[in-house]
């Protein structure tokens, strides 16, 4: 098997070793992002995620809720969770990308 030019800069030892150091890099991420807070409010609705995309808290306005309209309570929810869910995992991602290693041939891994 041949393996991509430049594979690790030192051939497949400094690959190893730089893949290595990632997940140790990634293992200490995890635990930063328990710690991060995203919050993210809309018309009343407050939630906050940690940056593993965990819901940490929710507080819903008393005048938002009317026992007539309760379909639009429960959209508002869901797109409030969407979009709070959605930039606590961007966060991660950001943070997920800033260490790994540049190993030409691993790309495609989508990490």
């Amino acid at each position: 098997m041949k393996l991509p030019k430049g594979f690790g800069g030192q051939g497949f030892g400094g690959a190893l070793q730089q893949a290595q150091q990632a997940m140790a890099k990634a293992q200490n991420l995890e635990k930063e992002l328990a710690n991060e807070r995203v919050e993210h409010s809309k018309d009343g609705i407050d939630v906050v995620f940690d940056g593993t995309g965990e819901l940490k808290s929710l507080k819903i306005d008393p005048e938002l809720v009317d026992p007539e309209d309760v379909e639009g309570l429960e959209a508002l929810l869901t797109a409030t969770l969407q979009q709070g869910y959605s930039k606590a995992t961007s966060l991660r991602t950001e943070k997920m990308q800033g260490i790994m290693p540049d190993i030409p041939g691993l790309g495609g891994l989508g990490l």
